[in-house]
Order: C-alpha cells, then structure tokens, then sequence
C-alpha cells in the first residue's frame, strides 16, 4: 500500500514534497447535484455490525445532502474494547475519480470508500454535547472527507494528507490537529464486500498535527507510523491534546 505517491487529482504545483508527492491544490468544487442513491447501505452497516460484534449502534441522519447523502454510523464503547467506532456511510455511493495509471498499476479496484475513526468511551456523543465544536469536529471532519473526493473530482487513499484549509487551522479551539491522513486497518476491518462484488475500502483517520503531515512528505509515511504508534493507545484512539511527535 505504499503506491500511493501518484496522481490525487486537482492542479498540480511546482512543488514536490522529499518524499516524492506531488502537491496539489483545490479551487474548483463540482456543482450542487442531488444526492446519489444510497446503495451499499446494508453492505456497510453488515460488515462493521460483524467485525465489530456486540455493540449497540446508532445514526447520525445527515438532514441536507449535496452530491451524496452521507450518514454517520456510531457504535458503542464495550468492556473489552473501551472505545466509540465511527464510520460513515454514502461515501461509496459514487466511485472517486482515480488516474488510470494509479488504478492500472493496483491488483484491486480502489473507487469505492468510505472513513472510519475510533473516540474514547469518555467522548460524548449525545444531541445536546454534539452542538460544543469540541465535540462536534471529529464527525464534521469525517463528513467532509467523504464528501470531499465527489466535490472535487479527486480520490483519496492510503498516505494521503489533507490539511485542515491551506492554513493548518485547529479543528477546534479545543485541539492543536490541523490535518489528517488516511491510513488502514487489517484487511478483515477495512475492506468491505458488497453483496454485487464490489469492494469497498474504509479508510482510518489519523489527525495529525503539521509538523507530523511535514515529516511524513520528507520521509515517508513507514517513518511517520513508526512514530505515531510509540504513542501507544493515543495512536489509534483519538486524543484531541496528544503529543506531538515530531515536536
């Protein structure tokens, strides 16, 4: 899974990071467009209620929708595993737009996605909590991935980092993350069959703080991981104020 140094789409730069990244940036969104029908609805929820047995779950109804109707799927902490599970669901009503020289060179179809993030079982996730940003901006940063590939005619996959605006601005008053980049779980957990064979691949969202996006394009995303997962728990679950690590 370390391909993932080619094309992301939007205009390219002058810029190449140490790694060998092209840069892009995004001024162009694709227009207002009904919502895709919801296709792999079950095919999701099926998968997550099967390697993520025995919690309770429940959805955050997205009310409005543009290009995709995108829900947020939440499934309760357990005693063995004291954390939230998030992950969306629409995200993969419509393929992204992937380069056919990235898509020529995978031994698998990749158009298909949806994101995925683990919360502490202290984080609140109630109706009334959900209107503090504090507590609101890990869902709003999901949606905003899943909708961000249809909006801008692009994809994302394993390695890239999206900065929070071309600033690094905080999610919240609250955390000094301001970017994110996609990893994945063990194939078991991250790539979901669909009863029509399509494959669906849900990426694992890693905040991260700029100087840890900076370090992975000079040195890779191998040597960023190294760092994130001496973390330990704070690697996978999301602390709002953890260490930085390349700080």
């Amino acid at each position: 899974m370390n391909f993932f140094k080619k094309l992301f789409g939007g205009v390219e730069t002058d810029e190449k990071a140490k790694d060998g990244t092209a840069i892009y940036t995004y001024n162009q969104q694709a227009g207002f467009e009904p919502p895709a029908p919801m296709k792999y609805v079950e095919d999701v929820v099926n998968h997550f209620q099967t390697v993520f047995a025995g919690r309770e779950s429940s959805v955050f109804h997205e009310i409005i929708s543009d290009t995709i109707h995108i829900d947020v799927n939440v499934m309760s902490p357990t005693e063995e595993e004291p954390f939230w599970v998030l992950y969306t669901n629409g995200m993969s009503d419509l393929p992204m737009t992937i380069p056919d020289e990235v898509q020529e060179q995978m031994e698998e179809v990749i158009d298909r996605a949806e994101v995925m993030i683990f919360l502490p079982a202290s984080w609140e996730l109630t109706e009334e909590s959900l209107k503090d940003e504090n507590l609101y901006w890990p869902i709003r940063l999901m949606k905003q991935m899943a909708r961000f590939p249809h909006q801008y005619n692009t994809w994302l996959g394993y390695g890239h980092t999206i900065p929070n605006y071309a600033e690094y601005e905080p999610y919240a008053d609250g955390t000094g993350l301001n970017g994110v980049i996609m990893f994945q779980l063990s194939e078991e957990l991250s790539v979901i069959s669909a009863k029509d064979g399509t494959q669906i691949h849900a990426y694992f969202l890693l905040p991260l703080y700029k100087e840890e996006m900076d370090y992975k394009l000079e040195h890779g995303m191998d040597a960023l991981l190294d760092k994130l997962f001496e973390l330990g728990d704070d690697a996978l679950i999301l602390n709002p104020n953890r260490k930085n690590t390349c700080k």
